[in-house]
């Protein structure tokens, strides 16, 4: 056999073991993500290192014995917990109990799931248009894992800062729309820190909402509102009512976004300010490739293939269909084509592109 020929199989054969690497990771995922979801991981972690049967540890979580024993193996299989066949006990290492941090990378794909084969048939010609957002079961609560620490840790610790005289107007006090707000954890963010300036969240996921209310309730702001809108058919009464908008991976999900930054557009102040955060990407697939970070690529891609893009594309008629990977300067154009100002493009955080626009004084 060809010198040449021999190198061709081994190379095949390393793509092939490369990719059953991936896709086994992807399986051992799932259970992890089942023992997240359920609260599995936390009742382990409670236990400590004091090894329990898998009916102890049904009875401690008040759960069926038999699917909790069957998903202890599934994670002493993955090498997750431990397993000691003498006493038939189980338990999860100390130095493993950090596993949380990543609850929100393994409900990821179970998330995405719920629309994995409505978007298979929408690529054939004669399917349908794009997938309903409701067929994404949970989609607002993996949302709020993915983005809740920007909020938390950074949005009014690093990012508001960064604009230093609107900083200090929100602290005088502003009208602020939170376009897109889910469940609120940005805006209760911004009016914590901000008492004399007003908040209200919009958002068309009314289940969302509802746990921002019920949120609102607990804590007890008075500066905040939310309300169940389109931002493409925003009230009448709001033309130039807000000093600040702020959109954080809105804008390319939406189905119509040149009408609805025409809204945003009325809505804002002359003179206003409008942050729009986005991915942090190119519209150029090789600048995306040629980025350290491949494995965020990657995952944005998939975000985009399996949600961001079907969804938008859901009305049929019109809708845009960008994807999250629509880029920086894709989306600069959109902005400047609805009379933004765009002032500075720059990296909110590694994952986020922060483009600051301005509604001019006229026009």
């Amino acid at each position: 056999m060809a010198a040449t020929e021999l190198q061709c199989k081994g190379a095949d054969q390393a793509f092939l073991n490369r990719i059953s690497d991936q896709l086994l990771g992807g399986i051992a995922g799932i259970g992890i993500a089942m023992g997240m979801e359920t609260g599995l991981f936390d009742v382990l972690i409670t236990l400590g290192e004091n090894p329990h049967t898998s009916q102890q540890i049904a009875d401690t979580a008040g759960m069926k014995e038999r699917y909790v024993r069957e998903w202890l193996g599934c994670m002493a299989a993955a090498d997750i917990i431990k397993f000691d066949a003498t006493t038939e006990t189980y338990w999860l290492p100390t130095n493993r109990s950090n596993i949380m941090e990543l609850k929100a990378v393994a409900l990821t794909a179970p998330t995405l799931y719920g629309g994995f084969f409505k978007v298979a048939e929408c690529f054939r010609k004669d399917g349908p248009s794009g997938v309903p957002y409701n067929a994404y079961h949970k989609f607002d609560e993996l949302m709020a894992l993915t983005q809740g620490p920007f909020f938390r840790d950074q949005l009014v610790q690093k990012f508001i800062p960064s604009m230093p005289e609107l900083h200090q107007q929100l602290i005088n006090g502003l009208e602020v729309l939170d376009i897109g707000c889910g469940e609120g954890i940005s805006t209760f963010a911004m009016a914590r820190h901000f008492p004399k300036s007003k908040f209200y969240g919009v958002d068309l996921s009314q289940s969302a909402l509802a746990k921002a209310r019920d949120k609102e309730d607990e804590m007890g702001l008075s500066n905040v509102e939310f309300i169940n809108a389109d931002i493409t058919q925003m009230p009448s009464d709001w033309t130039d009512k807000f000093d600040y908008l702020f959109m954080h991976f809105i804008l390319h999900d939406l189905s119509y976004p040149t009408k609805a930054l025409r809204e945003m557009h009325r809505v804002l102040k002359p003179g206003g300010t409008l942050s729009v955060v986005e991915s942090n990407t190119h519209s150029n697939l090789q600048e995306n490739l040629d980025m350290q970070d491949r494995e965020n690529i990657l995952i944005e891609y998939i975000y985009s293939l399996l949600n961001c893009m079907p969804t938008s594309l859901y009305p049929g008629d019109g809708a845009a269909g960008f994807g999250a990977m629509w880029g920086r300067e894709k989306a600069k154009e959109a902005l400047e084509q609805a009379n933004f100002r765009v002032v500075t493009v720059t990296e909110a955080y590694k994952e986020g592109v922060h483009l600051m626009c301005k509604k001019p004084m006229t026009g």
